[in-house]
């Protein structure tokens, strides 16, 4: 799911939290193949119907993304492209 992903603009610099909100409502537009503009980045991956095998393929793409180790269940832990989104911004 690498085609036509939102890029980092400096890729020296980690990305920012519009930057990973940015991929996340691409990517999850994609994957269940709705306008980005119906994604709300407070509703849960679970309200979009992303079962567990679904958040690790997710945890796995965006890990490869941002070129950094991510836990597979940080989808649990931060179940909102707005919580998730916050938290990559200031820990990567």
């Amino acid at each position: 799911m690498n085609s036509q992903q939102p890029t980092v603009s400096d890729p020296q610099k980690s990305p920012s939290y519009s930057e990973i909100e940015a991929w996340l409502i691409s990517y999850l537009s994609k994957l269940l193949e709705v306008d980005p503009e119906t994604i709300d980045v407070n509703n849960t991956f679970e309200s979009y119907g992303l079962d567990s095998s679904a958040s690790v393929g997710l945890s796995g793409d965006l890990q490869e993304w941002l070129e950094t180790d991510l836990d597979p269940t940080l989808l649990f832990d931060y179940p909102t492209i707005d919580s998730l989104s916050h938290y990559l911004a200031e820990n990567d």
